[in-house]
């Protein structure tokens, strides 16, 4: 699997002795790159360096071999037991036991080694969907002597069996094929999940995650079927991703889960509630019916931030827990403490497949950081490029590539279950591709929708007018659906929804907004899908504008010669605001103040408060409201002296 794979053993551990007895050695080979970390068990107890225990691990003859040893001195009765070995590297690990015995005269001269075979695995987990994801089979297959207990996890959780949840361990020759099939899956049975092997000999493990966005390619999240009327207990349906900004000052925690009623979240640091603040900003927006997007956004980050974060999802069916750790390793050029560059391996949409002449084409589109490992598989065995099976893979972008299998001329023997595995040291990802041919039925000819480039977001000069534009290759011609904030959106008077076919396979989608606002900001959606499949553009619009007067300058009290002047502003930012009395500028004294509230997002109340008001106030007053893209000067409202004449007046806000 490349230049680097997890550890497996050349050579299972074996005794010799040396010193006439007094000192034994354990030895074992090891295949594993990069160098794995080592750990030795004496029954459930770790073995730990001393004055006369030392533990070795040097480079071996052949390329990615380490030899691995154990050395006693001055053996002891008391050093008698099961000792394991341990192997491990971020790829996976192995595990190995030996047993040493000695003869009654307590000398060593009985070495005893346990025959056998800890457990490895011959083939990782896999997901296998039957009536098009309505039952999965989580199947692997390990080898292993004596047979192996077998444990399943979801989430760190053991999986308990049930009426829907089934075990099974069938013996074949030197190996054993095991399964765990679900019925009637639902979203709820989204998570990383975990199978544990063990014998007396060792142990090992392999995880798997299933995601409805990346491991179906029948059923994508919006389309996984809901476990219950009365709602859904919210789940995490996608594992959850850190991204930094360019200056590296913050960090975006966000993760994809479903529920219904939807979900309160609460986010915990090292087991400690966070709070709403200045450094920590929460976010759960909607992404359909009961789909969300949950967001954690920490700035002016240091390494104090380091460590495991929660994502706690809760309404009346119950809790599901989304788990992230935040690492830093390096610095950015502006001093700042950088993360990993990174991401697991992750299939945004469906595979597609496609006729092209007399090639069959199924391609798939993925994301991963570094640059994945790509293997295909037809059912349970790897596919080889050679004849007339051709596999390619295409960088297209930051983190993205398209990989895909050619079949020329494509019989009825090349039909079945295709996977397409990716793996890289931050996760592992599969896409599965069902291929019939039905009998005098061609396969259709055309394609998914696939960008053209990056979506944009156009305004124009005078800023009167903002345009968001997507570009995409489709066949046959996709149809669009335009959302914002999980709301589809209707041609209006501000709002124009256009398309242009720019030549039979190409396309130009755009949402354009007149007069913009700030309430028009938001987070915009383009839905686009033909029969092949869909693509989404999300395009965060954020609008920043000059202040806009909502509501004019009016006095809204007179009361023992106080006066209070109001005007309700919207503002992208909290605006500068000067008040003016018959084009002079008030200034700010012990008789004169000025307060500014926001009542809302990006709405402002701002008042002028007038103590000892005298008839040399009365006038005409107006307010001048300033951000960074601009100032606008409101309407006059006349102060008179009939009004300060009538002392016990007040004026009733409106």
């Amino acid at each position: 699997m490349g230049d680097n794979f997890a550890p497996s053993f050349t050579q299972k551990p074996k005794l010799r002795q040396e010193d006439d007895g007094n000192k034994l050695i354990f030895d074992c080979k090891l295949s594993a790159s990069p160098q794995p970390s080592i750990e030795w068990f004496r029954g459930e107890e770790s073995v730990k360096e001393s004055s006369r225990i030392k533990i070795t691990i040097k480079p071996g003859t052949g390329r990615n071999i380490h030899d691995v040893q154990l050395i006693l001195d001055d053996v002891e009765e008391e050093d008698a037991g099961l000792y394991k070995v341990k192997a491990k590297n971020k790829y996976g690990e192995v595990s190995a036991s030996i047993n040493l015995n000695f003869s009654p005269n307590e000398q060593p001269t009985d070495l005893k080694q346990i025959d056998g075979l800890a457990p490895t695995f011959a083939q990782k987990p896999v997901i296998k969907q039957e009536e098009g994801g309505k039952h999965i089979k989580f199947e692997c297959r390990i080898l292993a002597d004596p047979k192996p207990a077998i444990t399943w996890f979801r989430d760190g959780l053991k999986v308990q069996e049930s009426a829907r949840c089934k075990v099974m361990i069938e013996k074949d020759e030197k190996s054993y094929f095991v399964t765990m099939a679900l019925t009637n899956v639902t979203v709820e049975d989204a998570g990383k999940y975990k199978v544990t092997a063990k014998n007396e000999l060792g142990e090992s493990n392999a995880t798997i995650s299933l995601n409805f966005d990346s491991s179906f390619m029948m059923l994508t999240a919006d389309e996984a079927p809901l476990p219950s009327k009365e709602g859904v207990r919210p789940t995490f349906t996608e594992r959850p991703c850190i991204k930094q900004s360019e200056d590296g000052s913050s960090v975006i925690f966000s993760c994809r889960c479903v529920g219904s009623p939807q979900p309160t979240i609460v986010w915990e640091f090292k087991g400690k509630k966070l709070r709403e603040g200045a450094r920590h900003k929460m976010k759960i927006e909607p992404d359909g019916k009961v789909y969300f997007f949950v967001l954690l956004e920490i700035s002016k980050v240091s390494n104090a931030d380091e460590g495991e974060y929660k994502a706690i999802a809760t309404n009346k069916l119950g809790e599901g827990v989304a788990t992230i750790n935040l690492h830093f390793e390096g610095k950015t050029a502006s001093d700042k403490p950088k993360i990993p560059d990174g991401k697991a391996p992750r299939f945004p949409k469906k595979p597609e497949i496609r006729q092209e002449g007399d090639k069959l084409v199924m391609e798939c589109v993925l994301e991963a950081n570094p640059e994945p490992e790509v293997t295909w598989f037809k059912g349970n065995e790897m596919v080889q490029e050679q004849g007339r099976i051709s596999i390619y893979k295409k960088i297209c972008g930051k983190d993205q590539y398209i990989v895909s299998v050619t079949i020329m001329k494509p019989e009825a023997s090349d039909g079945g279950q295709w996977r397409c595995n990716a793996f890289n040291p931050f996760g592992d990802s599969n896409a599965n591709i069902a291929l019939n041919f039905e009998k005098g039925k061609a396969i259709p000819e055309g394609f998914a929708p696939t960008f053209l480039d990056k979506p944009s977001i156009i305004p124009n000069e005078s800023g009167t007018m903002i345009t968001m534009k997507v570009r995409c290759k489709a066949k046959p011609q996709p149809t669009v659906e335009w959302f914002k904030d999980g709301n589809k959106l209707e041609a209006a008077k501000r709002l124009v929804i256009k398309e242009h076919k720019v030549t039979a396979e190409m396309f130009e989608y755009s949402c354009i907004v007149k007069k913009p606002q700030p309430t028009d900001g938001g987070v915009y959606k383009c839905n686009i899908k033909n029969e092949f499949g869909e693509l989404n553009a999300n395009l965060n619009l954020n609008i920043e504008v000059a202040p806009t007067i909502k509501r004019p300058p009016k006095i809204v009290s007179v009361f023992n010669k106080k006066v209070v002047i109001e005007c309700v502003i919207m503002s992208t930012s909290k605006p500068a605001c000067s008040w003016y009395k018959d084009s002079t500028k008030v200034r700010l004294d012990s008789r004169h103040c000025v307060n500014i509230n926001e009542e809302g997002e990006g709405k402002y109340v701002v008042q002028m408060e007038m103590i000892k008001a005298e008839k040399f106030d009365c006038g005409s007053y107006k307010v001048v409201a300033k951000n960074e893209k601009g100032e606008t000067t409101s309407q006059t409202v006349e102060l008179t002296q009939a009004m300060l004449e009538e002392v016990s007046t007040r004026l009733t806000k409106t």
